[in-house]
C-alpha cells in the first residue's frame, strides 16, 4: 500500500501536497475509494481512503490510526563528508532505509564537493526513502558544517565513532556494547579519507577511531557498512515479535 508523509490534517481528513497530488493522479493513477497510509512524521500512521482526486487537490478520509512500530529505538547521527552528488544522495537514501535519525553534511580538509544552494532535492530523497522503507519519521537534515564544529558540538551522551583506514584494532561493538537505545554518532570521511590531524582532533573530543576491516572501502560504501554494523550491534536489525 502506498505511504505518504502529510502535513495538512483537518479532523478526519488529510490534504496532500501539490507534488503528492500529481504523483497520485498522474503517476500512480489512483482513484477515489482506494486505500493509502498517511503519516504525520510524529510517530503515528493512519489508514485512509482517497476521497477527492483532482489534478491540483487530493484528499483522503482517515479510517484508523496507530503508533508506528518500525522506528529504531537507538538514535543514530551520520556525519557524512560531502561527496560527489550521486554518491552523497545514495548515502542519504540507503541511510534512511537502514534507520538513521539525522544526517549532518560534513566539510573536511579533503572535501572536494560543495553543498548545493538549495537542499530541496535532498529532502525529497529522504522523504521518499522513508515512505518506501516504512519508516515512521523522516530523518532530520542539518546544515553543512566543518568537522571542528561538529566534534565540538557533539552531544555528550552520544558515543562518537570515526572509521579510519589506519586504525587496526578498534571495533564498533567494543564501544557500544550491544545496548539497544544507545545514541551513536558516526563520522565518515570524503573520497580522500580523513587526515591524521583530523583523527587526532576527533580523539580530543572523545570520538573513537574504529576499523571496518582490512580492505579499503569507498566513502559511500564505508558509510552504509558502518551504519548497518552499528544498528546490528544495537540489536536494531531484528524484527520485533
Amino acid at each position: 500500500m502506498h505511504r505518504f508523509f502529510v502535513k495538512e490534517f483537518h479532523d478526519n481528513q488529510v490534504v496532500f501536497a501539490p507534488e503528492q497530488a500529481h504523483q497520485i493522479t498522474a503517476v500512480l493513477r489512483m482513484e477515489p475509494g482506494q486505500p493509502v497510509v498517511v503519516l504525520d512524521n510524529a510517530g503515528w500512521e493512519f489508514d485512509a481512503v482517497l476521497a477527492d482526486v483532482g489534478r491540483k487537490r487530493v484528499t483522503a478520509v482517515i479510517q484508523h490510526q496507530r503508533p508506528v512500530t518500525t522506528e529504531p529505538a537507538s538514535q543514530l547521527i551520520l556525519y557524512q563528508s560531502l561527496l560527489k552528488r550521486d554518491n552523497f544522495e545514495w548515502v542519504l537514501q540507503k541511510g534512511t532505509e537502514l534507520g538513521i535519525s539525522r544526517f549532518v553534511p560534513l566539510i573536511t580538509d579533503r572535501t572536494v564537493a560543495r553543498p548545493p544552494k538549495k537542499t530541496d532535492r535532498w529532502q525529497r530523497i529522504l522523504t521518499e526513502a522513508a515512505e518506501q522503507s516504512r519508516r515512521g519519521r523522516i530523518p532530520e537534515l542539518a546544515e553543512p558544517m566543518a568537522l571542528g564544529q561538529a566534534v565540538t558540538n557533539l552531544p555528550p551522551h552520544y558515543v562518537g565513532l570515526i572509521p579510519w583506514e589506519e586504525e587496526a584494532a578498534g571495533s564498533i561493538g567494543e564501544f557500544i556494547g550491544g545496548k539497544r537505545g544507545t545514541a551513536v554518532a558516526l563520522f565518515i570521511g570524503p573520497e580522500g579519507g580523513f587526515t591524521a590531524e583530523e583523527i587526532s582532533l576527533a580523539q580530543q573530543h572523545n570520538i573513537h577511531p574504529i576499523t571496518l576491516g582490512q580492505r579499503i572501502l569507498r566513502a559511500e560504501t564505508a558509510a552504509v557498512t558502518a551504519v548497518a554494523l552499528t544498528l546490528y550491534e544495537l540489536g536494531e536489525m531484528k524484527r520485533d515479535t
